[in-house]
């Protein structure tokens, strides 16, 4: 490669929409950029998604929302169906209303506009095989470019976005960030984009994202189905880590099978994929080195939705770099304040995101379809407790509730003290400690909060 430069202020590992986004802000904060990703130029963006955002994260980056050949379509929010599909939880907020967009076309654009930014080296077709360390901080990468070479690359900042299975998170040196994700905090994919016509087939549901819970069907995931335009959407499923072999399998008979009703189909894309469903890691962050995106599990654990929470880490991640650049000092300290970003804002609903997915997770059917047609937990209820940490139900509500759920007393109680948890993890998230030394505390006093709802999942009675 002809002047390769060596020495940067940041090194961005993966352009997709967390590396990108994030390369890009770094840049125009000032800094000296270099963005790196294993695929060819042209393939960045093409990523197995369920390719939903909000329109809310455009207006926090300030940024075009997709328009043209980026934008499928528009949508209203999310639906959460039971298994006998009588009954729906609607989540409508900022967050799940907005678009459906075409995963390269959208990820073309935010790569080209990082670019366009002042990115002063792109290293497309280029492997990042581990991290450099000077002084116990991350002090850049080593990388194997696409003529084979291998060579190390220095910066101050390596922000890693290079997906589920970084390698980077795998060889960190850190006792903050978690270097194994546990496979019940992961689901394998399947998915397919199927065109059709419209003769032969209507979209269900075209302005909503589907969420389809059945323990029999999708063991320990769900099914989506997600519209892309009048003639084509984008259907998948997912199912535990230990299904590896069979999830196409399920896909085929339980999904296309049962939503595809026609033979005059064309199949735009397939493929499958791990993805997290959890809290993002402990720590985000350590010295000189943090982490977006799916690398950090910032992906919320209802929907297994990415792209929003990418978007905004990045953003964050770049913000960050720049004030520890500019005060001299890279080391955890000063970016710690990228973790109470995180952690403060969609983390903290994540968090309590994921108390409601380890339980929804245990339910077998015919829990699921009681406890949901009788709105014994909605759609309402999800989406403050997530968002604001709080909930106050009056008197006539809790016996509503005790009355409709009378037939079926301990699943009423499981999703009261579900209710309570969520509300607490959410304020704890809220009061991220910004000194790092009250850490451990803060982390001790959330693992109580998981260790409860797991006591509850063993053992109900034991933890009314």
């Amino acid at each position: 490669m002809e002047s390769l430069k060596k020495s940067f202020d940041v090194i961005v590992v993966g352009a997709g929409t967390g590396g990108s986004t994030a390369a890009r802000f770094a840049t125009k904060g000032g800094l000296d950029v270099c963005l790196i990703d294993r695929k060819p130029k042209r393939l960045i963006g093409d990523k197995i998604c369920g390719d939903a955002i909000g329109t809310e994260v455009f207006d926090f980056l300030q940024i075009d929302p997709p328009k043209g050949e980026e934008l499928s379509c528009h949508i209203k929010g999310a639906k959460l169906y039971t298994p006998n599909l009588q009954k729906c939880i609607t989540l409508t907020d900022p967050k799940q209303a907005g678009y459906i967009v075409n995963r390269l076309e959208f990820g073309q654009r935010l790569l080209n506009e990082a670019l366009d930014s002042g990115v002063s080296q792109f290293l497309d077709n280029t492997m990042v095989l581990d991290l450099l360390y000077d002084n116990n901080q991350v002090s850049g990468v080593q990388v194997k470019l696409d003529n084979g070479i291998k060579t190390n690359l220095n910066s101050k900042i390596v922000i890693d976005a290079s997906g589920f299975y970084s390698p980077l998170r795998k060889k960190v040196k850190s006792a903050l960030i978690e270097k194994e994700i546990p496979k019940e905090d992961a689901i394998l994919c399947y998915r397919e984009i199927v065109k059709f016509s419209p003769q032969d087939l209507k979209v269900q549901d075209p302005e909503y994202i589907s969420i389809i819970l059945d323990k029999e069907k999708a063991p320990g995931g769900y099914i989506w189905y997600f519209p892309k335009d009048s003639s084509s959407v984008n259907i998948g499923l997912g199912a535990f880590m230990h299904y590896k072999g069979q999830v196409k399998e399920l896909y085929k008979k339980f999904v296309f099978n049962n939503y595809i009703k026609t033979s005059k189909v064309e199949i735009i894309s397939s493929g499958g994929g791990a993805v997290p469903i959890r809290r993002p890691l402990w720590s985000c962050a350590d010295n000189g080195i943090m982490l977006v995106g799916d690398a950090a599990c910032q992906v919320n654990p209802l929907h297994g939705g990415g792209i929003d929470p990418s978007m905004r880490a990045g953003y964050l991640a770049a913000n960050c770099a720049k004030s520890a650049i500019n005060a001299g000092d890279e080391s955890i300290k000063n970016l710690w304040a990228y973790n109470y970003e995180v952690m403060t804002s969609f983390g903290a609903e994540f968090a309590s995101l994921d108390l409601l997915r380890m339980v929804l997770q245990v339910l077998n059917n015919d829990e699921l379809n009681f406890g949901l047609e009788r709105d014994l937990l909605t759609g309402e209820e999800i989406l403050e407790i997530s968002s604001s940490g709080d909930l106050n139900l009056s008197l006539l509500d809790m016996t509503v509730k005790t009355f409709k759920g009378i037939s079926n007393p301990n699943l009423l109680l499981d999703l009261n003290y579900l209710r309570i948890r969520m509300k607490e993890i959410s304020k704890l998230y809220k009061k991220f400690p910004i000194d790092i030394s009250k850490f451990e505390q803060w982390k001790s006093s959330v693992v109580q909060v998981y260790d409860k709802v797991r006591k509850m999942l063993i053992n109900p009675k034991k933890v009314k």
